[in-house]
């Protein structure tokens, strides 16, 4: 690896970590009988919120292994956005969320979690910086590697503030 990746990606896999750790402590907050609840305003329940930021970190490896290898668009891009954001707001989420559990969503997101970081730890150098439409927007590997952490502070922020709990998890 180029030394001057070795910083940006030992930074990559702090903010991995870290992101992980706030997940499962903001899992850990959700009282019980909130989890199936349907939250004000959006129709999702914390439960398909959780599984929701699970999804992503799962579906990463698959669009980096895409740009890494130079394959072709995923069928997602070819979806219109709003379209694509009904069939996983209303049939997807809620079917994967069907039976979930706080502790069957940790180990979910463990599991998709040490996948992301087993195949970013295992590339080399150069293909951080190849890239691919994910699903539309032209990302990198490196990009694409921050998305947890992004999507993460957007969607934690808002079930902190739907459910009334403290901001910043303390």
């Amino acid at each position: 690896m180029p030394t001057d990746l070795v910083p940006r990606h030992k930074s990559i896999m702090d903010e991995l970590e870290a992101v992980r750790l706030a997940f499962l402590r903001l899992l850990r907050e959700i009282p019980e009988g909130d989890w199936d609840r349907p939250l004000p305003g959006g129709g999702w329940t914390a439960k398909q919120q959780m599984v929701h930021m699970t999804q992503v970190v799962g579906v990463l490896p698959a669009g980096i292994e895409r740009a890494v290898k130079g394959g072709r668009r995923s069928m997602l891009a070819f979806v219109p956005e709003g379209l694509r954001g009904w069939v996983n707001g209303h049939i997807l989420i809620p079917l994967l969320a069907r039976h979930a559990t706080p502790q069957s969503v940790a180990e979910d997101y463990e599991k998709t979690h040490a996948t992301l970081v087993r195949l970013l730890e295992g590339l080399p150098g150069e293909a951080w910086s190849k890239g691919t439409s994910y699903p539309r927007k032209y990302r990198t590997v490196e990009q694409m590697a921050h998305r947890p952490a992004e999507h993460f502070e957007q969607h934690a922020a808002e079930l902190r503030r739907i459910m009334g709990l403290k901001p910043d998890g303390s």
